[in-house]
């Protein structure tokens, strides 16, 4: 029987997925000893990752150091199993485990086995004897394939062998099938029938069983018997490998790595810069000891394979630097503080301050005495924090910590006031930063230590008691931080002044104000009364000498404050105020309008009035709404209203806790009007009852009666009638 296409055609395929290959980058090794592909191949395995797999991408690459005229052996093999019988699809993938998607063949490889069946003769059988006469057909065919170059060159090229030839041609593939047809006499003494011999093909003389390809100088492929001694080409992903540093101190480091891909006899450690070291090792991990502390050390880790040092894994790092030593403060004031402290042993780039996380000096000299650090808080509480450096920043040190209060800094605007015949009362400013309270220094008279005062306090402002009657007083404030940081006092010199008044009374009307008061029980030549509005002084009175004044013509609703004080000599007693309002007047009408569900109320202030606030206040009895509000200008509205309702309305002028009789009235709002229809029907046993014109009056004035019961004016409402007689 012949044999399939399958056995009898070797068909390449030429990948139309260009496959995606590996995205590390690859190093090619070109190696001169000669070798079977087997052997190249273990080499390669060995030293190196596997033979070469070529690509459109890196074949330039690679033939550029081939030298011309010799063959190398690449990693593409007809049949990796090395029989002829593989079920295997031939030149299908690299020795990697790549599919072939790329070829360059010299034109005339590669060489497949002949298709043509080999005929020799033709034999037949007889069988006799034959009654019959019969006409037998047979067809004897055969097919003939030839695969074409896939890769074509023109003019001269190199010959596998070495010499040119003039290549610009394939062979196409032929189909033959051949009918005989014999006849047979019918008399014949006997009948002869075909035989079909086996179908032996042709061996081409320049097919190899077990081929592999074999590279030009110059990139095209061409097939030799794998057993055949070739240079050959390796390739090798390049190692990208990372050196990782742990548990760095001061003066030790452990040191891991990658291991390196394929047969790795060993590791060269080298160590450069802050320590020279060079060590051959089998392990991943070395300790590194004895280092300088804030040194930087630059190392390489090169694996090695088949004495041949790969790419190197790298890493520079610093060790930690020491802590410095003695940390002090050196100077104090309200903003700024004074560092100083010992340089630490091994190297430092820089030195750190830093206050409350925040970085506030950076010194990069080797400076480390009187370093100031700045723009501090007064009365403040810092940590100071010290570190030393590398030139980098990777690597610190421990901290060194010291804490220390900023300078209080001193008040301000210290003033006396209220002065009476045995108190005063000391006021000041606080100060900028941080107080946790004040030290006051009370001296009863000039330079008289021994008859002093001394009080804590925490508020700005102290009352003194128990002095002396018309004495020179001296006062210092010194501000406290942590209640025994000090800084600088602030000193005032004043008087105890005659006794104060008592029992002052205010009564008013709209536009007066009657005073009235109690003497103290000592002399006095005279009284002042000072009348104030809002702080500022409408009239001032001296030489009163009854304990009565009057004041006439003020405004109504206004805040008076009447102060009065006895001034006996050149001194004033402690003054005594008073405060109360003059009466208010009602508010006049300007205007009240409607819009919608709103109602704007406008009104004029009452005459003779200073600055006032009113109470506004608006209500429905049928909705029960109650709204109010308290203004200062002299208009108001009130929006979300109910709309066709009339709302009453009154306006207060306020002075204090007195209000003024009412500006009052009412508005409707504007009314949304709906069509609401009531139908009746009378049915009745007497007909005359139900007469249109003896019921219709009084139903509706009876039905217009309960409507203007239930809603009488306080909504908008119309009833109105239409007969409809069945």
């Amino acid at each position: 029987m012949a044999k399939s296409l399958k056995d009898k055609v070797y068909v390449l395929i030429c990948w139309a997925l260009m496959l995606m290959y590996s995205a590390a980058e690859r190093e090619y090794f070109w190696q001169s000893s000669r070798l079977s592909w087997t052997g190249a191949r273990n080499h390669c395995q060995v030293c190196f990752k596997e033979l070469v797999t070529l690509t459109p991408e890196n074949i330039q690459t690679i033939t550029c150091k081939l030298t011309s005229g010799t063959l190398y052996w690449v990693g593409l093999r007809k049949n990796f199993s090395s029989t002829s019988n593989s079920t295997s699809m031939s030149w299908s993938r690299w020795a990697n485990g790549d599919p072939l998607a790329f070829q360059n063949w010299y034109p005339g490889w590669p060489v497949f086995k002949s298709s043509f069946p080999k005929r020799d003769c033709c034999s037949c059988s007889c069988t006799c004897p034959t009654k019959t006469t019969s006409t037998m057909t047979s067809t004897t065919g055969f097919t003939e394939f030839m695969t074409p170059n896939v890769t074509g060159f023109s003019g001269l090229t190199e010959d596998p062998t070495g010499a040119t030839e003039n290549v610009n041609s394939f062979t196409d593939a032929t189909d033959r099938n051949v009918p005989v047809t014999t006849l047979l006499p019918v008399e014949a003494a006997c009948v002869r029938s075909p035989m079909l011999l086996p179908d032996v093909p042709d061996t081409d003389k320049n097919y190899i069983e077990d081929s592999c390809v074999a590279m030009l100088s110059f990139g095209a492929w061409v097939e030799k018997n794998c057993s055949e001694l070739l240079p050959f080409i390796c390739y090798e992903d390049r190692f990208i490998g990372q050196v990782n540093v742990a548990n760095v101190t001061n003066e030790s480091a452990v040191l891991t790595w990658l291991p390196g891909p394929g047969n790795i006899s060993h590791y060269r450690l080298e160590v450069k810069d802050g320590k020279n070291l060079s060590e051959n090792l089998t392990d991943l991990t070395y300790d590194l000891v004895d280092l300088t502390a804030g040194t930087k050390y630059f190392v390489q880790v090169f694996p090695v394979k088949c004495d041949r040092n790969l790419n190197p894994q790298e890493v520079a790092f610093y060790t930690t630097p020491n802590k410095v030593e003695n940390l002090k403060v050196t100077k104090v004031t309200e903003t700024s503080v004074s560092l100083s402290w010992n340089k630490a042993a091994g190297n430092v780039d820089f030195y750190l301050i830093q206050v409350k996380d925040e970085q506030i000096q950076n010194n990069t000299e080797s400076k480390t005495e009187g370093i100031d650090v700045n723009n501090l808080i007064p009365g403040s509480l810092y940590t100071f924090t010290v570190k030393s450096g590398v030139q980098d920043k990777s690597r610190w040190s421990e901290e060194s910590n010291i804490t220390k209060y900023t300078k209080p800094a001193k008040v301000s605007n210290l003033m006396v006031s209220n002065n009476t015949n045995d108190s005063l009362q000391l006021s000041w400013m606080q100060p900028v930063g941080k107080v946790t309270g004040f030290r006051v220094v009370v001296r009863k008279a000039r330079n008289a230590s021994n008859d002093s005062i001394f009080l804590k306090v925490n508020e700005t402002k102290v009352t003194v008691t128990g002095l002396p009657m018309g004495t020179e007083i001296t006062l210092s404030v010194t501000a406290l931080t942590n209640c025994t940081e000090e800084g600088d006092n602030v000193t005032v010199v004043s008087y105890t002044a005659p006794g104060p008044i008592s029992n002052l009374n205010l009564f008013t009307t709209h536009d007066s104000l009657n005073a009235t008061w109690m003497s103290p029980e000592s002399d006095y030549s005279f009284f002042t009364v000072k009348l104030q509005l809002d702080g500022t002084d409408v009239k001032t009175i001296s030489n009163v000498t009854e304990p009565e004044m009057r004041f006439d013509s003020l405004k109504s609703a206004a805040n008076y404050t009447v102060i009065v004080y006895k001034v006996s000599g050149h001194l004033k007693g402690p003054p005594v105020e008073s405060s109360n309002f003059t009466l208010p007047l009602p508010p006049t009408l300007g205007k009240v309008t409607s819009s919608g569900n709103q109602i704007m109320i406008e009104w004029n202030p009452p005459v003779n009035t200073s600055t006032v606030n009113y109470s506004v206040k608006i209500s429905s009895s049928f909705w029960g709404h109650n709204l109010s509000d308290t203004v200062n200008n002299t208009n108001h509205t009130f929006s979300g209203l109910k709309s066709g309702t009339k709302y009453y309305y009154e306006v207060r002028t306020l002075a204090g806790v007195w209000s003024s009789t009412p500006l009052a009235g009412n508005q409707c709002t504007d009314a949304v009007k709906r069509d609401i229809s009531l139908s009746m029907l009378c049915s009745s046993a007497e007909p005359l009852l139900c007469d249109h014109n003896s019921t219709k009056e009084s139903v509706f004035v009876q039905l217009h009666a309960y409507f203007n019961k239930l809603l009488g004016d306080n909504i908008f409402w119309e009833l109105t009638k239409q007969d409809t007689e069945n």
